[in-house]
């Protein structure tokens, strides 16, 4: 009888490894989804006033910060709310690489007026070839000349457009081509691209857990860094409800990825990783409002920009299992659940990452947080170097607090501007928090203060919980943000 259930678990054990290897990823979902929205958009930009890399332009961030953009979200003008400040590099998806090794343009290419602005503020561009197919990638990988095509494409590509490196976003591999196959395809593709200049960039989209196959020290190895695609933990093929990258819970997490699933990695050569975390969440019909509830039907991805404004409506839900953040709402007699990171949640993501002197961190994708201010000012937090945040600030400002939400302690920072205005003719700073009814229920800041930049604790033990606003007052300068306790 032992020996029957032993069978049964480890059949369904092995039935879920497999499956779960084999759901699709939220780069080929989405790439699927606008792949056929419309004809390929002619660009109105040329490659002949692209200009080159400027390599001497100062940079305050601390790691590298990797964000794939999109072409749909180029092709809605999303460029517009870069901050190139605090970017290194831009990922430009996708160039769709075909089984005889030729290699296709992302809608509305070249994007010169993306490259131009990056090139110009020191931001590399990296071109991602894609390709979702593992029959095609086989070929691409292990056929003589479809490999010939591929390398001499990429380089062409390169100097045409003065791109900073490529991105290989192959997925779905055969567990035949996840080891010494592709490995041996990135070091020579590695090896051309060195040989155009030593100083571009070649790097691949791994998984977050190897499910069989992967030779993920020997990957890394064979090409400059591997972006660790964080994400898609819970997706459109979950049973329950959970996080797209939950930090913690379960048998697999970021923080087993991290420490287990690239743990040799990190301990000997962390500058070879980027862990890449979501903009994004997946969205449920579910039997109920709780945690973990059974799916009942997939319904998108729920970008931040979309999500930011659902979490101020129905209120944020905080996961101490997942350590990630959601809400749920009903609509009718229909129970819905949104599981996506906000700034509390990849705030400690980042503080992983920071913590195993990885590269640096990354995202899908730029763009997903539209006109939000949440999740720039979360990296210019985390990643701009100290020497930068000791220069005096030109403008006032106040930061969104971090954790938030939080219990029960938060910090707040502000800046002071070295220029003194018509609207401030004093010094005097007044930091208050107020609650949901407008009461004020302490004052950190009451003084004369200096130009610069600042940083304040706040501790609510002693505060129920609910939403909380905290207000700046400098002169006539006036800001305020919300923050929530939850206890």
């Amino acid at each position: 009888m032992k020996n029957i259930f032993w069978g049964i678990n480890i059949f369904f054990f092995v039935s879920v490894l497999l499956y779960a290897q084999h759901h699709k990823s939220i780069h080929q979902l989405e790439y699927e989804q606008h792949v056929n929205d419309s004809v390929v958009v002619l660009s109105k930009h040329s490659a002949e006033s692209i200009i080159p890399l400027k390599r001497k332009v100062t940079n305050f961030l601390s790691k590298s910060v990797f964000g794939y953009l999109p072409d749909w979200e180029y092709q809605k003008g999303s460029q517009k709310y870069l901050k190139y400040n605090l970017l290194t590099h831009i990922a430009a998806f996708d160039f769709k690489a075909s089984a005889n090794g030729s290699v296709g343009l992302p809608a509305g290419w070249p994007w010169t007026d993306v490259i131009n602005k990056a090139h110009s503020n020191g931001v590399k561009i990296i071109m991602v070839i894609v390709n979702f197919d593992k029959n095609e990638i086989h070929k691409i990988i292990t056929n003589s000349t479809s490999r010939w095509i591929f390398m001499n494409t990429v380089k062409a590509k390169i100097k045409q457009y003065k791109l900073d490196g490529v991105n290989i976003d192959f997925e779905g591999l055969d567990i035949n081509d996840r080891g010494s196959r592709i490995n041996n395809f990135m070091q020579e593709l590695s090896d051309t691209v060195h040989n155009i200049k030593n100083n571009l960039e070649v790097s691949y989209a791994a998984p977050a857990v190897n499910w069989g196959g992967w030779n993920l020290e020997g990957l890394a190895n064979s090409c400059d860094y591997l972006f660790i695609m964080g994400y898609d933990f819970f997706g459109s093929w979950s049973k329950v409800t959970g996080p797209s990258a939950p930090l913690t819970g379960g048998a697999y997490n970021v923080t087993n990825t991290i420490n287990v699933q690239y743990g040799k990695i990190v301990k000997r050569t962390p500058e070879k990783l980027i862990l890449g975390v979501p903009y994004y969440g997946p969205h449920w019909t579910t039997s109920g409002a709780e945690e973990g509830a059974t799916v009942l039907k997939y319904q998108n991805a729920v970008r931040f920009r979309e999500a930011k404004n659902d979490f101020e409506t129905y209120g944020v839900l905080w996961s101490v299992k997942y350590n990630t953040s959601w809400y749920e709402y009903l609509s009718g007699f229909t129970q819905h659940q949104v599981w996506v990171d906000n700034d509390s949640s990849l705030s400690l993501k980042y503080d992983l990452a920071i913590s195993k002197n990885l590269k640096g961190i990354g995202m899908w994708a730029l763009g997903y947080d539209g006109a939000r201010n949440e999740l720039w000012d979360l990296l210019e937090d985390k990643l701009v170097s100290v020497k930068s945040k000791t220069e005096k600030p030109d403008k006032f400002l106040l930061l969104q607090n971090y954790p938030n939400p939080f219990n029960p302690t938060t910090t707040i920072k502000y800046s002071i501007p070295s220029v003194k205005t018509l609207y401030a003719t004093s010094q005097h700073v007044i930091l208050k928090i107020y609650d949901l009814l407008g009461r004020e229920v302490a004052t950190l800041i009451n003084e004369e203060k200096q130009p610069g930049n600042y940083s304040v604790f706040f501790n609510a033990l002693n505060l129920p919980s609910g939403t909380y606003f905290y207000q700046l007052r400098y002169g006539k300068y006036l800001q305020t943000k919300k923050m929530i306790l939850i206890k």
